[in-house]
């Protein structure tokens, strides 16, 4: 499968959504073609000047004109990718060669980890800008409460790159288990 790149420091799991704002004319190219395909495009992290090796297709689910004239895109991921080679154009558009990757399977949670969800939900309760994406969050499947943990901790990238590379979330769900019962420790 080929897909426009959007090389970003964001990091979107299966599941997960954030806007962007769209300035570059090679970004608005992008959002065309993602948008006439319905293919969407690959939401992929750089490292240095390097595009790392996995990323999320996304597909756009909203847009609007901004109030500094841009446009502005609501893009919610939806499965994993391996990139097996990209290019880039004449604009600086970038299109990758992929193969998808099986989403991690939905998970339901078990007691021991209602502390991991809970924390979750109070995260959103003081941040409601970010709980406004997530209008029917799902605290009882742990695949999606590991998920968007993930990309909100200010992990470094090769760390976020290794979960992404994981075939399911109980490498994610043991982290967290041990940054949340720290935390609780400490408290």
């Amino acid at each position: 499968m080929q897909l426009p790149l959007f090389p970003l420091q964001l990091y979107l799991l299966p599941g997960g959504i954030s806007k962007l704002r769209i300035f570059e004319p090679r970004y608005t190219r992008l959002v065309k073609l993602a948008m006439a395909s319905g293919e969407g495009f690959g939401l992929c992290m750089k490292d240095g000047d390097t595009l790392c090796h996995f990323g999320t297709r996304a597909i756009i689910t909203d847009f609007e004109r901004l109030s500094d004239g841009l446009l502005g895109i609501t893009v919610k991921g939806v499965e994993k990718f391996i990139i097996n080679e990209h290019r880039q154009e004449d604009d600086g558009l970038r299109f990758g060669d992929i193969t998808l990757m099986k989403n991690w399977s939905p998970t339901i949670m078990k007691f021991s980890d209602r502390d991991i969800a809970n924390s979750l939900r109070a995260l959103f309760d003081e941040y409601p800008e970010h709980a406004t994406n997530y209008p029917i969050p799902d605290y009882d499947d742990m695949t999606w409460v590991c998920q968007r943990w993930l990309e909100i901790l200010p992990l470094e990238t090769n760390q976020k790159q290794w979960f992404m590379s994981r075939s399911d979330h109980r490498a994610a769900l043991s982290f967290l288990h041990n940054i949340i019962n720290e935390q609780l420790k400490k408290e």
